[in-house]
């Protein structure tokens, strides 16, 4: 079996089975990352699981956190092997082992091989979506609710558009409170009120800053109990697009999507970044660090933000 890293496989989108997006349980925010970024390792034409080795200097600098302790890391990845969660009243395990001590700096990580029907050759029932939608958002339940109203809007998009030839600009679905505690396993001490603020509030405000979707909602009531939540989600072209929120979100953004291409020529440089996100010239090989590498990250964020960064206007953001 191979090791497989995000080095040998740059790719961005996610594919999980909708079953696997409904499914009973309950993660940290950091063990599901390293569980996006693992998925982010199947290959398209895989038939079989490999082992996946994900770099904790890397992950770190995508999920944007600084904790610099091993151990740090290694008790999020014992979150994937003693986290069972739950698809038609059967039990799964994210992973079958979790070795950190092969390879230096690396986590390699097996996953169950009963999660084969759930990440292998989809072909129907499953939502894709960018991995940078996920990498940036904060909280436990917050990467869940985006796969799931995603998930929720893109079958509702491809019914409206396969009936009406045109695409929807909204989706009104209800959730039941009940199933979000379920399903969310979110704790019997969280009050409606916790729920509201903490959750939803959280979701909404973070979905519209760093996500391509969008929602609004209004609360439904059995007398003075609110019992579900009407949602009304929405493309959210005019937002962030995840990677202009700030200058962390576009560095990450561009260390993922544009390593060694042409992003900036002028003065007799070409600027790219290299595998490991240092900025270089092109031609002469030299690298840019500390300051230099600031300024420069600076001046191409700007650009961007005025929509005056070449390279982002020839299809290379999805």
């Amino acid at each position: 079996m191979n090791i497989i890293s995000i080095e040998d496989n740059k790719n961005n989108t996610i594919k999980k089975a909708n079953k696997l997006i409904e499914a009973k349980g309950a993660l940290s925010s950091t063990a599901q990352k390293m569980l996006i970024m693992l998925i982010s390792m199947i290959r398209a034409d895989d038939s079989d699981f490999q082992k996946y080795a994900l770099n904790i200097s890397d992950f770190k600098k995508e999920i944007g956190i600084t904790n610099n302790e091993v151990k740090f890391y290694v008790e999020r990845a014992k979150e994937l092997m003693k986290n069972p969660f739950e698809i038609d009243k059967k039990l799964f395990n994210w992973c079958s082992s979790v070795d950190y001590g092969s390879i230096e700096g690396y986590l390699v990580f097996d996953i169950h091989n009963d999660l084969k029907p759930y990440l292998l050759e989809l072909q129907e029932n499953f939502t894709t979506y960018n991995i940078v939608n996920i990498l940036a958002l904060r909280g436990d339940y917050t990467p869940r609710l985006y796969e799931y109203f995603l998930m929720r809007f893109n079958d509702y998009k491809a019914k409206y558009k396969k009936k009406y030839k045109k695409t929807p600009k909204s989706f009104t679905f209800e959730i039941e409170l009940d199933w979000l505690r379920s399903t969310y396993k979110i704790p019997d001490s969280y009050r409606y009120n916790n729920i509201k603020t903490q959750i939803i509030e959280n979701a909404k405000k973070q979905f519209k800053e760093k996500t391509n979707i969008k929602f609004d909602y209004k609360e439904y009531k059995l007398g003075r109990k609110v019992v579900r939540l009407i949602i009304t989600v929405k493309d959210n072209n005019k937002g962030s697009n995840d990677f202009l929120v700030d200058l962390q979100s576009f560095i990450r953004f561009v260390r993922r999507n544009l390593v060694n291409q042409d992003i900036w020529k002028g003065q007799g440089m070409i600027l790219s970044v290299d595998m490991n996100g240092n900025i270089y010239d092109k031609k002469t090989l030299k690298e840019y660090t500390n300051k230099n590498a600031q300024e420069v990250w600076k001046k191409w964020y700007e650009l961007a933000k005025k929509d005056e960064l070449s390279i982002l206007k020839q299809g290379l953001l999805f």
